[in-house]
């Protein structure tokens, strides 16, 4: 069915509603959330914090959405802001998503290991993306900004535009 997609042009009408199903379930993580995301994904929504444990300084994440996985060779997660590139490792190797109770979906919980310096170079309104590798996923997320905004707006008119 994809050959015939990209032949004889897709279903738009489809893809808006997919589309417009992916922000609904966005906003509904967001609305269910007192904490600031770091990012968003298609189905996914990213949370970090900085923590530190005996001198050991780590990035807890929390990938709140559709990832549901079971890994056991870890992950990386590469930020992207305006100097460089930090590419963490997971300070396991092995984790799983949980399901949620709330509404259908799952929580995934990571901790990556990380440099006080690195920590400290890290600022969430330089951020560019983030991807989170694992097993055979990549998932990108964008920082939720006026710009990640915008798009829940462009969403909501093309959830109206399917309406009429």
């Amino acid at each position: 069915m994809g050959v015939f997609n990209k032949l004889f042009g897709g279903n738009d009408k489809k893809s808006k509603n997919n589309q417009l199903a992916d922000t609904n379930y966005i906003e509904a993580i967001l609305k269910h959330s007192e904490d600031q995301p770091v990012g968003i994904a298609d189905q996914n929504v990213i949370y970090a914090g900085y923590a530190e444990l005996g001198g050991y300084y780590f990035l807890q994440t929390f990938i709140v959405g559709k990832l549901n996985i079971k890994a056991k060779k870890g992950a990386r997660l590469l930020m992207v802001n305006n100097d460089h590139t930090l590419d963490l490792k997971s300070d396991m190797d092995e984790f799983e998503s949980e399901n949620m109770g709330v509404f259908d979906g799952y929580v995934t919980r990571i901790d990556f290991e990380i440099e006080k310096e690195a920590a400290e170079n890290i600022k969430r309104s330089a951020i560019k993306n983030i991807t989170l590798q694992v097993k055979k996923h990549a998932i990108t997320f964008t920082p939720l900004t006026m710009e990640g905004l915008d798009e829940l707006q462009i969403a909501e008119e093309n959830k109206k535009d399917l309406t009429n």
